[in-house]
């Protein structure tokens, strides 16, 4: 198959996904407008989305969403932001229009880089004036200084989170702004390391999994010449449609939608507080229709053979599995305190130790339970203080449990990953080590105290101490999740190795 070819049946299928996405929009639209469930700015994506693919066809919908959007309470969570971006978007909508809409609401302006990248191509977008393009040279300059870690953007500040790394870059990337577009390219690389062979782009961090972070990584991938890294997202987006009947929010747990979707919904892991079902839908739609309209890039590129790590993402890559972790943050959910690993290649590589935790100042799935850490019965657990790379292979991750400072040691071989837990001046069996997550949906098999069989991955855990197994114990992003846990006697340094195949190393 051509090149020329492989890029037309990619964006072919992008166009195919966004079509189904803009019907499936049209039959969940009420005859107010709204839709099914509550919204922040899935009518302005809509709109967006159905004006591109069919104006005609979708006469109706986008009148009444317009509609709808006229008389949209303006309160504290109208997302300005992204409704302007939508409407600002959409061909052939009057400015009259837009403004009727805004009606002078002011910016949300929160301190979060993907929210200030749209007020910057907002700006950039409605005045082209001399004070208009100082002020967006300011706010780029500020956008750098507070997000910008070059090859990565935090999501906030020292937060990363994959998903808004591409969001951002997506945002950059289809600006006109040269300057903005030389920065989502140095941005790319690191989502071509992340999506790998197997095309889970967006594990690491808030939001882990989403569908239209996938989308936006799969969006600057197909634009900047990774069609091999981005037909591995293209997959992951097919597959978790056909599993759920219709695009779910998160792809890590395709299922289809409840009635009562939310975070405290055990069907709808990988949901936060803020998440809303057609805010991501159209948000997705719109993105992957931008995708099937790019012209083929000038060159297409290849990974470097040996995965980048920095100071705030690490990675390795081998052929047995693909390991992530993030180094810093602000919350429970920022960090990981156990690699994210892809086991295999390709199509038909499993996410065996999946994203865990979410947001925890709000009702969620994601408990103290789903954070994998040493831990004192079920009340007492082990708080991230810091992590640092030994080696190009080696991590070390200090952490604190009942006032005593512990160490995790994680080390990436090329079909191993031995974990390493010693919290020292406890009493002997007190501490419950490990609580490695391994999602649940994975087959595993006891066969000695200290010996773990997974054999439908051909993996195998072993430790020095006695291993505890408790299948569904919590969840994590992907879904319910096996816990593996150990306990070990006083200062004595407690060891779990996973390994694939026969190797020895």
């Amino acid at each position: 198959m051509s090149l020329s070819v492989s890029q037309d049946a990619l964006r072919l299928r992008c166009l195919n996904l966004a079509k189904r996405i803009a019907d499936d929009l049209a039959t969940r639209q009420l005859t107010t407008g709204q839709f099914e469930h509550p919204d922040f700015y899935a009518k302005a994506f809509a709109v967006n989305l159905w004006t591109r693919i069919d104006p005609i066809k979708f006469g109706p919908n986008i009148a009444h969403a317009l509609d709808a959007l006229r008389s949209e309470p303006q309160d504290k969570t109208y997302h300005r932001e992204f409704i302007e971006y939508a409407l600002l978007d959409t061909p052939g909508l009057s400015s009259d229009t837009i403004t009727d809409i805004l009606r002078g609401t002011k910016q949300q302006c929160p301190d979060v880089a993907n929210w200030q990248m749209l007020g910057l191509i907002n700006r950039q977008k409605r005045n082209v004036g001399l004070t208009a393009k100082l002020l967006n040279l300011a706010h780029f300059a500020f956008i750098l200084f507070r997000y910008w870690r070059a090859p990565v953007f935090m999501d906030r500040p020292d937060c990363f989170s994959a998903q808004y790394h591409a969001i951002c870059a997506a945002l950059l990337s289809d600006s006109p702004n040269r300057r903005h577009q030389r920065i989502a390219n140095r941005a790319t690389e690191m989502l071509a390391q992340l999506s790998a062979t197997h095309g889970y782009v967006n594990l690491l961090g808030r939001g882990a999994g989403q569908s239209f972070g996938a989308t936006c990584g799969l969006y600057v991938l197909l634009k900047t010449g990774y069609p091999n890294e981005a037909e591995a997202i293209l997959h992951r987006l097919e597959d978790a449609l056909v599993k759920a009947g219709k695009l779910p929010l998160n792809l890590l747990s395709p299922a289809p939608l409840p009635k009562n979707p939310g975070p405290e919904n055990p069907q709808t892991p990988g949901w936060y507080s803020y998440n809303r079902h057609d805010d991501y839908l159209a948000f997705t739609g719109c993105w992957l229709l931008k995708a099937s309209q790019l012209p083929a890039p000038k060159h297409i590129r290849s990974l470097a053979s040996e995965t980048a790590s920095n100071d705030i993402v690490t990675q390795f890559s081998s052929s047995y599995y693909h390991a992530q972790m993030t180094l810093c943050g602000r919350q429970n959910f920022d960090v990981s305190a156990t690699p994210v690993i892809v086991s295999g290649q390709g199509k038909s590589a499993r996410i065996f130790l999946p994203p865990t935790g979410g947001e925890q100042d709000a009702p969620s799935l994601y408990d103290h339970a789903s954070q994998p850490r040493p831990a004192i019965g079920e009340t007492e657990f082990a708080l991230f203080l810091g992590a640092r790379q030994i080696s190009d292979n080696k991590l070390d991750i200090s952490f604190e449990l009942a006032g005593i400072v512990g160490h995790r040691t994680i080390e990436f071989q090329n079909a191993r990953v031995i974990i390493s837990d010693q919290v020292p001046d406890h009493e002997p069996g007190e501490v419950e080590l490990f609580r490695i997550l391994i999602d649940g949906n994975i087959g595993l098999t006891q066969i000695a105290e200290d010996t773990i069989i997974c054999p439908e991955l051909g993996i195998k855990l072993t430790s020095n101490a006695a291993l505890h197994m408790i299948p569904q114990a919590t969840f994590s992003a992907a879904g319910p999740a096996t816990r593996i846990s150990a306990k070990a006697g006083q200062g004595k340094c407690t060891t779990l190795t996973i390994s694939w195949g026969d190797s020895d190393a």
